[in-house]
């Protein structure tokens, strides 16, 4: 694949003969159509496209929270959800193939050097879940009360995600969510990170525990 800079064919995009011209963040490329497969993949391809789907399954229903969480990762050839994708594949699959799995206290769903909420825990009695996180500001790291907090609750067995409808501040240091009828009585995976107001600091998150819904 070549990078088009200032040529003389200009900035170009599409399909010309053998070649495909084509941009992304302002940068222009050139590259060779595929060639067409004609025999299987290795059985090293296969694991590595397993280990692919079993990450990307989990984290692209929460594309929203990755361009946040990893938004001042993101290079210029590789966007947030990637930079989380690459990261979470090395250290949060677990088994063999093909029977992988995912080390649910392994995953990040944020990185960074912001402070986060020091003493922090969730627990869950008739059907609330509590999350509570010191207030202390941080004059060093200028920590700020309105410092938004991003809180992200799993449930395996339906497969489905929550967050509290409004991210709670730095300053209220606890929180109370609703956990829906259909999602109690199962487990759920828990996830805490915190962001200034303008997402220009972001620390990285933390794994509250697998609670017991109900």
């Amino acid at each position: 694949m070549a990078t088009i800079k200032n040529g003389v064919i200009g900035k170009a995009s599409g399909k010309v003969g053998a070649v495909i011209a084509s941009s992304w963040k302002s940068i222009n490329y050139l590259k060779g159509l595929p060639k067409k497969r004609t025999k299987g993949m290795s059985e090293e391809q296969l694991i590595q496209q397993e280990r692919f789907l079993t990450i990307s399954k989990f984290l692209m229903p929460i594309t929203p929270i990755l361009k946040v969480g990893f938004g001042l990762s993101k290079t210029e050839t590789m966007a947030p959800t990637n930079v989380a994708m690459r990261l979470n594949i090395a250290q949060a699959i677990t088994g063999v193939y093909p029977n992988f799995a995912l080390d649910y206290s392994k995953i990040d769903i944020s990185t960074g050097s912001y402070l986060n909420g020091g003493a922090m825990a969730a627990t869950v009695a008739g059907g609330i879940l509590s999350v509570d996180w010191d207030t202390t500001l941080n004059s060093l790291y200028k920590t700020k009360a309105d410092d938004q907090v991003i809180i992200l609750i799993y449930q395996p067995e339906k497969d489905e995600f929550m967050t509290a409808p409004t991210p709670p501040t730095r300053a209220d240091g606890t929180i109370d969510i609703e956990i829906p009828s259909h999602l109690l009585g199962g487990k759920g995976h828990v996830w805490i990170f915190f962001t200034d107001r303008k997402a220009t600091k972001v620390s990285k998150s933390s794994y509250l525990g697998e609670l017991d819904l109900a």
